[in-house]
Order: structure tokens, then sequence, then C-alpha cells
């Protein structure tokens, strides 16, 4: 089934999920965590929340709130803190976060099955720029 927002696709994220193994760089030596790209169709509305400044570092925060739409569901993989590169409306692609994810009632039951069957599992992402 499709989401009944997929006409109004306004958003692609490429996730980098973790997956069971490790990477060498074969230059450096260095051993990170194995990962994958995953890609996702979102419809997003976008809110600045302003500035936030620390000692000699201004960051401007945007959240991206929204629901997946191809695919409709978020993989096992992609949790709070996965990060990945988000192409929001016409703006240049940004660097992105998961900070909130799935309904908080659940893909379950009268109410967010079928929220989840119809528009999609829910997502809240935040891009900072310094």
């Amino acid at each position: 089934m499709a989401s009944a927002l997929s006409s109004v696709k306004n958003a692609t994220v490429v996730f980098e999920v973790p997956i069971s193994g490790v990477r060498t760089d074969p230059d450096t030596g260095n051993v990170t965590a194995a990962t994958r790209k995953v890609t996702m169709e979102l419809f997003l509305k976008a809110a600045t929340i302003g500035t936030r400044t620390m000692p000699g570092v201004e960051v401007l925060e945007t959240v991206y709130e929204g629901y997946a739409i191809s695919p409709m569901a978020f993989e096992a993989g992609i949790v709070v803190g996965v990060k990945g590169v988000l192409s929001f409306a016409q703006e240049a692609p940004s660097e992105c976060e998961v900070v909130e994810l799935r309904f908080s009632y659940g893909n379950s039951g009268l109410i967010g099955g079928t929220l989840a069957r119809v528009l999609g599992e829910s997502v809240r992402l935040v891009s900072r720029k310094f």
C-alpha cells in the first residue's frame, strides 16, 4: 500500500545504518563500525528553532518533522542517533540526525496501526549548521 502523502514528497534522506562487523581504513589503519546506506523518501515540514550560542560558536538548528513515504516503515537499524544526509525541498543537502522515531503509541493497535498504514511512520530529524 502507498502512503496517502506520496503526492507531496519533499525530501530524501540517505542514512548510514550500522551493520555487523568493522571496516579498516587502508590509509590510516583506523577501525570503524561497518555501515550501509539506506535511502528513504519522506514528507517533512521544517521549523528553524533558532540559534544556540556557545563560546565562539553559533549553531543554527532546524527541526524536520514528518512521515516516511517510501518505504513507509523504518528498518530496525535506523534508531535515534543515526546520522544521514537530508535533501529537503530545494535546499542544499545537509547532515541530519534522527532525534525521534516512530509513533510513541506504537505501530499496532487502532491508532498506531491506522496511522502507520495510511501515512507511514513518523520521524523527527535535526540539522545543525555551525
